[in-house]
């Protein structure tokens, strides 16, 4: 019975034992954990400070952005500094043994032009053709490949088949028609390669499929001033002066043809059209079809002069002493506006203006033919210039282009490169 009545007491005790083992085991447990944690985080601590110190003595390195297109401007404008070395120096001459022309060429851009230097004194100066495609060769070696992709896109070939592809087929200069209807298509620059196209007339329609339209835009913008001039002159002739919007039109019109004062009578002189066959033919002349390297490298297809120096092109040529430029223009638009505005408001082509209000006063039709003699003081060759300028005209059957006009569609105006880019 004792035994019995004893037994369930040893049992509870047994298992207040285990239960007290339990509890000593989870407190290691945590303690462990704990220890493991606060080992973690005085290790973090000390790997930053360490850390923060080591920084604290590295200094701080400053950058400066780079514009891209500051970067090309500067390529496009140290190739054409290099253009000029060869001709600004024609008695620069090129050794036996050359190295590659590309090298020449970056080789004179960073050092001073002089032929001691370069050790050029055995051959003389090269062909302006032949720098032309050094030119190229240097243009084709840049690293900024977003304008060499866009500058090997500006060939003849291209050139033709785009404006084919818009309706200006002209196979021939002399199949043009009266009356040619020539698409809103306008170029910053000549082809690339137009030097290099050894088919003359492959070459003579390319050099007029680019100029034509530029004349005709220049002359469409005179004739809408002449238009809107003509009425406010027949308007202050019946005692009407003109006031608001047109006298201020009227005075920066005057300005701009060359007159300190609004002359209505004289600026009906000056406001007037070039005939195209005259301008294509002077522009023909003056360039070379476009071959000339002061129309390649500075879009100046009508050898205008300048004594502005830095602002031209110098002279192969140049008498010693004298320091006109060849003028060169950031377009062929802007190389055909000023050759227009020169016609219309230089004192040396008076004569050529009192010609062409003869004809408008008997009603005829410009001629060309009689315009160009009056254009004598052009080039210092005088009466051989004319003649020259009337050959051209007569050769290449100019005159067809006097009745062309620009297309009446949206202009589509394609500057430089784009132009090739939506083939």
């Amino acid at each position: 019975m004792t035994a019995d009545t004893n037994r369930p007491e040893f049992g509870g005790e047994q298992r207040g034992k285990r239960l007290l083992s339990i509890g000593s085991d989870v407190r290691l447990v945590m303690a462990g954990i704990g220890l493991l944690v606060s080992v973690g985080m005085i290790s973090g601590v000390g790997v930053g400070w360490m850390s923060a110190r080591m920084l604290a003595h590295v200094p701080e390195a400053e950058t400066q952005p780079v514009a891209l297109s500051q970067t090309v401007q500067d390529a496009w404008d140290r190739l054409g500094r290099l253009a000029q070395v060869e001709w600004r120096l024609p008695q620069i001459k090129a050794p036996e043994k050359a190295a590659p022309a590309a090298q020449i060429e970056l080789a004179s851009a960073v050092v001073a032009p002089s032929a001691d230097k370069l050790g050029l004194n055995d051959k003389p100066a090269i062909p302006p053709e032949q720098a032309a495609r050094r030119l190229a060769e240097v243009k084709a070696l840049s690293p900024h490949r977003s304008a060499v992709r866009a500058e090997a896109e500006r060939t003849v070939d291209n050139l033709l088949r785009r404006f084919e592809s818009q309706g200006f087929d002209l196979a021939d200069i002399r199949s043009a028609s009266p009356g040619l209807e020539v698409p809103r298509i306008f170029m910053a620059k000549l082809p690339i390669d137009l030097a290099d196209v050894t088919l003359t007339e492959k070459r003579k329609r390319a050099f007029v499929k680019v100029m034509l339209p530029h004349i005709l835009r220049q002359n469409e913008r005179i004739q809408a001033d002449r238009d809107r001039l003509a009425r406010l002159h027949d308007r202050a002739a019946m005692g009407l002066e003109p006031r608001g919007r047109d006298a201020e039109w009227l005075q920066d019109l005057a300005q701009q043809y060359g007159l300190e004062e609004v002359d209505t009578l004289e600026l009906l002189l000056r406001v007037d059209i070039v005939p195209p066959s005259l301008a294509l033919a002077q522009s023909i002349e003056e360039s070379g079809w476009g071959t000339s390297r002061f129309a390649m490298l500075g879009n100046a297809v009508y050898g205008q002069w300048t004594w502005n120096p830095g602002s031209g092109i110098v002279p192969e040529n140049r008498p010693e002493g004298e320091k006109y430029e060849v003028l060169r223009f950031s377009s062929l638009e802007n190389s055909v506006a000023a050759y227009m505005r020169n016609l219309n408001t230089k004192s040396s082509y008076r004569e050529f203006r009192e010609k062409r209000a003869d004809m408008r006063r008997q009603q005829q039709a410009l001629d060309s033919h009689t315009l160009a003699s009056q254009l004598h003081r052009y080039s210092v060759r005088g009466s051989e210039y004319i003649r020259g300028i009337r050959s051209i005209m007569r050769t290449n059957d100019l005159e067809v282009f006097d009745s062309a006009r620009l297309s009446d569609e949206p202009p589509a105006l394609f500057s430089g490169f784009e132009f090739f880019k939506k083939s």
